[in-house]
Order: C-alpha cells, then structure tokens, then sequence
C-alpha cells in the first residue's frame, strides 16, 4: 500500500451511492406530506374556529331569547 492511500473495505453496512433522480422524487414526495399535514392542521382550525362560533351564537340566542325556556309558550 502506498503512503497517502487509504484502503476503503466494502462491508456489509454500506449504502449505494444515491441516484439523483431518487433524491427528486424524495424531496417531491416530503413536500407532498408537508403539504397534506399544513392542510389537514388548517383544516382542524377553521373546524374549531367554526366550533367556537357556534357555541357562542347559542349563547348569544339563549341569553337574548324573549321567551325563557320551559314557559311553555
């Protein structure tokens, strides 16, 4: 062996070489996922925001209801 050269030993825990084209489609496909969890998250937002108002105009009614509940009329 020469000064300088280092022997590199092929073992059993060593990765291919990355192929450019699969790098593409992995970074596609993260920011696919990113995309679908920022949309479920907005989803589960405006779910919770419509939730909210909701609860607050039935309040709103049952407060500023002119016949009170269990009158009968």
């Amino acid at each position: 062996m020469r000064a300088g050269h280092r022997s590199v030993s092929v073992g059993v825990y060593s990765r291919a070489p990355e192929v450019p084209y699969v790098k593409e489609r992995r970074g596609r496909a993260v920011k696919k996922l990113l995309l679908v969890a920022l949309a479920a998250i907005g989803g589960l937002l405006v779910y919770r925001q419509i939730q909210a108002d909701r609860a607050e105009q039935d309040l709103w009614t049952e407060e500023t209801d002119s016949v009170p509940a269990g009158s009968g009329v």
